[in-house]
């Protein structure tokens, strides 16, 4: 059975004494073999086979791990000969296309941004004293479990409404999964005036059947939908492990998540199965955040979904429009982000909300009412306003990083990863100043079935 993942680390300090470094190693490893992971801890190895078969079997785990974590609390041991080999023969690797799905994992302490090995830098890091061995543990478990967090490969699909290949936007990372909580909560106004509105028109908010197309992790699901009394919700996403996530944090009474891409070629075969399975004849309400501009064709998914609304029933759509932004005082640092941003291949199609009306009505739609929520900076504290940054902007750089870790020789892709980085952190320091403003609109369709 082959490894999972490798753990390198420098073993003695100069006097031959073990290293803090070792005991983290050996921390991870039995956190790591306790989740069932087959996991290289060479202090173990060594005991078990012996100097002589030592480096074959670290040429051996080397090629079969997945995962590589890199501990080092000394600059001095992460740039050590063994560990630097191991590090940058597993870094090879990757950039060669040998290891398919593949990362390394940083965590790091007393080390320099500036001193971190070139190898390191494009991989997210974790910070010993700050991250937890849980919180590495956690981030390994959803990448391997999760297909090595790649996004399902359709590249050679192309949006009709981009022109462009699909989206790559996955939410299987750990700064996603804390990006979609922040999201969820800088959303909710928006939100629940949108749903205030139809339940009004409904007259009633008791024994509601609702549909949440794209509930990613189910933050949003549980939150504006459990407070209804009676409720049965069917919330579907594609992603497993984001599905076992909100079943088994995001539970309430009348919650079905399930499996399902909204994209099947079976959709009616596999979604009324699921309906059956949630015992929902039809739909009251269909809900959807930030879900048509991942997909090829957002206007079939519509058609598809409108004869499961009741006849008195709502269909509620949020998108975002990078249009809508409004800023004094940002010196061109976001139009030079989305002029990145937006030029790059596999990008999400960001001019969405302006969309939602035309494609609600060309959709079999009617009486569509555009409940559009205008939000900005004033009378926010600094951490509500770095809660804003992180959900509207820090992402973006990830699109240029998968690019550039899939071609790392093409240099325009390098620099614009470069360049993005650097405006985003400007950008960031902006969002700290209280006299920096921002403004943007959170665009919500809302219509009946024709």
């Amino acid at each position: 059975m082959p490894y999972d993942i490798f753990i390198s680390f420098k073993n003695t300090d100069a006097n031959g004494a073990e290293t803090q470094d070792t005991a983290i190693a050996e921390e991870l490893f039995r956190c790591l073999t306790e989740q069932g992971f087959r996991t290289f801890f060479s202090k173990t190895i060594l005991l078990e086979q012996g100097a002589a078969a030592y480096k074959a079997a670290i040429e051996q785990a080397l090629d079969e791990a997945h995962v590589l974590i890199a501990v080092a609390t000394d600059v001095n041991y992460i740039n050590s000969d063994w560990v630097a080999y191991e590090r940058e023969s597993f870094h090879n690797d990757i950039l060669s296309g040998r290891k398919q799905n593949a990362c390394i994992v940083p965590y790091l302490q007393n080390i320099h941004n500036l001193d971190v090995p070139r190898s390191l830098r494009n991989y997210q890091t974790f910070q010993i004293g700050t991250h937890s061995v849980s919180d590495v543990v956690e981030f390994i478990k959803h990448f391997l479990r999760s297909g090595a967090a790649s996004v399902e490969e359709r590249e050679s699909e192309l949006s009709l409404v981009t022109g462009k290949h699909l989206s790559t936007y996955s939410a299987k990372t750990r700064e996603e999964f804390k990006r979609l909580h922040i999201q969820a909560d800088n959303t909710r106004a928006a939100d629940l005036n949108a749903l205030d509105y139809v339940t009004q028109q409904l007259g009633r908010t008791e024994g509601l059947r609702i549909l949440d197309m794209g509930c990613a992790y189910g933050f949003v699901t549980k939150d504006r939908f459990s407070r209804y009394e009676g409720v049965s919700v069917l919330a579907v996403d594609r992603g497993e492990e984001l599905i076992g996530f909100a079943r088994e944090h995001n539970a309430f009474d009348g919650a079905h998540y399930e499996v399902f891409d909204l994209e099947s070629e079976d959709f009616d075969e596999e979604f009324e199965a699921l309906m059956e399975k949630a015992q929902i004849e039809q739909f009251d309400i269909i809900f959807a955040s930030l879900v048509l501009h991942h997909l090829k064709n957002p206007q079939k998914l519509l058609r598809r979904v409108r004869k499961y609304l009741s006849n008195t029933g709502f269909i509620v759509i949020r998108g975002s429009d990078d249009g809508s932004i409004i800023t004094y005082n940002d010196d061109g640092l976001i139009g030079k982000i989305l002029d990145i941003h937006l030029n790059a291949d596999g990008i999400s199609d960001r001019l969405n909300g302006r969309k939602i009306y035309s494609q609600l009505i060309n959709s079999g739609y009617k009486n569509v009412v555009m409940k559009n929520y205008i939000k900005d900076l004033s009378g926010l504290s600094l951490d509500e306003r770095n809660a804003v940054f992180i959900e509207r902007f820090s992402y973006r750089r990830n699109y240029l990083k998968k690019l550039v870790e899939k071609d790392p020789y093409d240099e325009k892709k390098r620099q614009d990863l470069k360049n993005i980085t650097f405006y985003l952190n400007e950008l960031e320091n902006k969002f700290d100043d209280e006299t920096f403003w921002y403004c943007e609109i959170d665009f919500i369709g809302i219509a009946r079935k024709r």
